[in-house]
């Protein structure tokens, strides 16, 4: 039976099973994460220290001139439906986005895909940690004159009223929404190499992801550092604990080199054609 189990989860890392099976994992793992995001929520004592670690926050930001969730507001506030763009991309670009990024990941690159979904959940594990050992209150619950533009959008006129209650609004440090855009602009960087300068267009992701944060009140300028961070630790820990047959996003397809190499070879003078 232990031989069995560390087959089943030699292939679970490795993702070598049918779509179905990944669909259940990413629904499973979805639910652990929401479930105990809410479970490691502050008692009444912590919920003091996440506005202590909110306030230190902010006087770091003043202090090094990073402060700008007040003005991010204020700037998207003044375009003609900035709050509006930005409070339903927040409320509803989170799920459908990672849905989206790692359906087209499955489908046409298969071969990266183990890696990348083992990155992306230990993030969360790791952001898991940070939620319980430093709650943070965000800034909408925080800063003067600051507005909570997705209070009502993400119950989504009362129809998700019921998740509410799993929500923890002391996480806001780390900011996974930010980490989560990160990690797929950075792995789209990679796996489009041949794009050549056109793949910095995957960087839009993460950069407009923390617009749309600060300028939503739900996080500070250091909960996206943090969200980086998270993806950084996430992705040391992955490569070093990962066997080396297992693709990492930032490898040369060895394939389409040598498709692209025999190509070459056969135009030059004495090649088979």
């Amino acid at each position: 039976m232990p031989d069995r189990i560390r087959r089943c989860g030699a292939r679970a890392w490795r993702a070598q099973w049918p779509v179905y099976c990944e669909i259940v994992l990413f629904v499973v793992l979805d639910l652990a994460y929401e479930v105990l995001r809410a479970f490691v929520a502050p008692d009444p004592g912590g919920v003091r220290g996440a506005f202590r670690h909110a306030h230190s926050i902010l006087r770091t930001e003043h202090a090094v001139g990073i402060a700008i969730e007040s003005w991010s507001q204020r700037v998207t506030d003044a375009v003609a439906g900035g709050r509006f763009v930005t409070t339903w991309y927040y409320a509803l670009a989170y799920t459908p986005l990672f849905i989206a990024f790692f359906v087209g990941l499955w489908y046409l690159r298969k071969a990266n895909y183990a890696f990348v979904r083992n990155w992306f959940w230990t993030a969360h594990g790791l952001a898991l940690i940070v939620f319980w050992a430093y709650p943070v209150a965000p800034p909408r619950l925080v800063a003067r004159g600051l507005i909570d533009t997705t209070k009502h959008a993400l119950t989504l006129g009362g129809a998700l009223d019921w998740f509410q209650h799993l929500r923890n609004e002391y996480a806001a440090m780390p900011s996974l929404h930010i980490g989560q855009s990160f990690l797929f602009g950075l792995t789209l960087y990679w796996l489009c190499r041949s794009w050549g300068r056109w793949r910095n267009i995957w960087w839009i992701l993460p950069v407009w992801m923390a617009w749309v944060t600060f300028a939503t009140a739900n996080h500070y300028v250091f909960d996206g550092l943090g969200g980086v961070v998270a993806v950084a630790g996430a992705l040391a820990i992955v490569n070093r604990i990962s066997a080396g047959d297992i693709r990492r996003p930032w490898e040369p397809d060895q394939t389409a080199e040598a498709t692209s190499t025999l190509g070459s070879d056969l135009r030059q003078p004495g090649g088979r054609a």
